[in-house]
């Protein structure tokens, strides 16, 4: 075995990989593919070697900036209160009419939170 240098494909350093010998013929190594037989480069701090026949070393660019999310359209905002209010009569107040139901609550107890539900999303269809 022989520690050989790996690049990516646009021919940048990612490290060390292994070649193997030949079976067939001793002393010959077998190269991965993307790899190359030359010495591991020093690479300077902040920088990425790039192998071009030899080592050459640039700075490492810089990622673009996450572009903002859109504004969302006063559509797409009555739709999300329209599903919190639906995911809060689930979680709140259905709950508390089935135990009325069963007798572990008050009629009462579920029309209020019902009520304040709807003065919570008083614009949510």
């Amino acid at each position: 075995m022989k520690q050989v240098i790996q690049l990516d494909a646009d021919g940048y350093f990612v490290g060390l990989t292994t070649a193997d010998e030949s079976p067939l013929e001793p002393g010959v190594f077998l190269i991965p593919a993307g790899a190359i037989d030359a010495p591991t480069p020093n690479v300077p701090e902040g920088q990425r070697a790039k192998w071009n026949g030899q080592w050459v070393f640039e700075d490492i660019p810089q990622p673009e900036p996450e572009p903002e999310p859109p504004e969302p359209t006063p559509e797409e905002k009555a739709e999300a209160l329209r599903m919190e209010k639906q995911y809060a009569y689930q979680t709140e107040s259905d709950p508390l009419f089935f135990k009325w139901q069963r007798g572990e609550a008050t009629e009462q107890a579920w029309l209020d939170k019902v009520a304040e539900i709807k003065a919570r999303y008083p614009e949510a269809q």
